[in-house]
């Protein structure tokens, strides 16, 4: 085999390695995905909650006033205003939030937590920290930290390509 013939190999072969690492941090975030799913339901379902319905109580929880609009929570979701619409309307019908004309915008409308939607949220915030620190007292803190600091430059990846694929 030639010099250059190597040279080709070789970078065949990172490539293919290359290829390889990316197939499985996919292949592992997806299994984990599947895992975390599953603990959420078990954790929020026993509150009767989604993750994206217990996701709009805990920021409207942390928002000024306790309301924020439906495109802010659309964003912040990562959904369809029409995914968003019957979300809000399945809180609104339990009772854990209300619609309200925006003040700012004669023509918006603020989506307000209530003092319902509030305690409903605290409960299943207590118990999805329950889940979350079974699984991970399974790991050394210091794997725990690592893990999000990893997961956390993964999540600015996804964002920046969301943003660049969602842009007209």
């Amino acid at each position: 085999m030639s010099a250059s013939q190597a040279r080709v190999a070789t970078a065949r072969a990172r490539a293919q390695e290359s290829e390889s690492d990316s197939l499985a941090v996919f292949t592992t975030l997806a299994r984990t995905g599947l895992f975390l799913d599953a603990l959420q339901r078990e954790c929020l379902g026993a509150h009767g909650l989604s993750f994206n319905e217990y996701s709009v109580l805990r920021l409207l929880q942390r928002a000024l006033d306790h309301a924020l609009s439906p495109k802010s929570l659309t964003r912040e979701i990562v959904c369809t205003s029409g995914a968003m619409t019957k979300l809000l309307d399945r809180l609104q019908r339990a009772r854990r939030v209300r619609r309200r004309p925006d003040p700012a915008d004669r023509r918006g409308v603020l989506v307000e937590l209530t003092r319902k939607g509030d305690a409903d949220a605290e409960a299943a915030a207590a118990t999805y920290r329950e889940g979350r620190e079974r699984v991970l007292a399974q790991l050394r803190p210091q794997d725990v930290a690592s893990i999000g600091r990893g997961l956390e430059k993964l999540l600015t990846g996804f964002e920046a390509d969301h943003e660049e694929s969602s842009a007209p």
